[in-house]
């Protein structure tokens, strides 16, 4: 009976021990043949100061997509960054926008965008990199060196109009490369976005020389650049000018060619929906 029962004991061991090898060797052919990825990841984009577009707020992104030849890289629309976010940028301009503190000041908030601008002596494109610019501390420096000492998130630049007139297309597009490549140098982690410029209004006398033609042909040159060096363009021509080319009366200051408040104000909004 026990010789019975042992062998009973026996033949169910050895039926474990079987299947146990079967199992194993069905699982070590499973993972031949498969492979595992990972589970996927529910995030979001986000761009922009803590926005994220379609879910949860993940990580400051550099790039929405990645560089396509010969295609310019528009800056992506968002939700609402917050009018905040839009003073947190380092704008690299002319005089023609320097009114963007004044906007923050009547806004109320404790908020002040930083501005790198000429002293008045005007800011051309072809010789951005090595105009001396008025840094915060009132110290007169290049903007490859204020980038360097501030190593700025993101850097708007906005420029193009300054001594357009005795501008080529080749001083033009190797100055404007020079500067983002001296900020690049500077301050590798820094986001540049290149903006389109507003025209002049119809009123402008144009005593400069500076008319809307002149300033449609940069802003072509502009968008090349964007696409040559690889940095983010915004077009605000496209939201300041009318269909003739000037410059909107209601955005113009009395001056005919700087962005009165209601034209800072446009831009301010399109910074709030728009971001990297």
């Amino acid at each position: 009976m026990k010789n019975g029962l042992s062998g009973v004991k026996n033949l169910i061991w050895a039926l474990a021990i079987f299947v146990s090898l079967l199992a194993l060797l069905v699982g070590l052919a499973f993972s031949v043949f498969t492979k595992y990825y990972g589970d996927k990841l529910e995030g979001t984009l986000v761009l922009g100061e803590g926005v994220s577009v379609g879910g949860d707020a993940l990580v400051d992104n550099e790039l929405s997509a990645p560089a396509q030849p010969g295609k310019v890289m528009e800056m992506p629309s968002t939700q609402d960054n917050g009018i905040e976010s839009v003073f947190n940028f380092t704008y690299l301009c002319d005089s023609t926008i320097v009114g963007i503190n004044d906007y923050a000041t009547s806004y109320g908030g404790s908020a002040t965008a930083q501005l790198w601008t000429d002293n008045g002596s005007g800011l051309s494109a072809a010789n951005a990199a090595t105009t001396q610019i008025v840094y915060p501390d009132g110290s007169m420096i290049t903007p490859s060196n204020a980038a360097m000492v501030a190593q700025p998130k993101r850097i708007v630049i906005y420029l193009g109009g300054d001594d357009l007139v005795n501008a080529t297309e080749e001083s033009f597009k190797a100055g404007y490369s020079q500067l983002i490549n001296s900020l690049r140098s500077a301050s590798s982690e820094t986001k540049i976005v290149v903006c389109s410029i507003g025209s002049v209004s119809s009123a402008y006398p144009g005593t400069d020389g500076l008319n809307k033609e002149l300033i449609a042909t940069a802003n072509g040159w502009i968008k090349d650049i964007c696409i040559q060096n690889n940095v983010y363009f915004a077009d605000l021509a496209s939201i300041l000018n009318d269909d003739d080319g000037y410059l909107k009366a209601e955005y113009s200051s009395p001056d005919g060619r700087n962005l009165g408040s209601a034209g800072i104000a446009k831009l301010v909004e399109y910074f709030r929906y728009h971001g990297v």
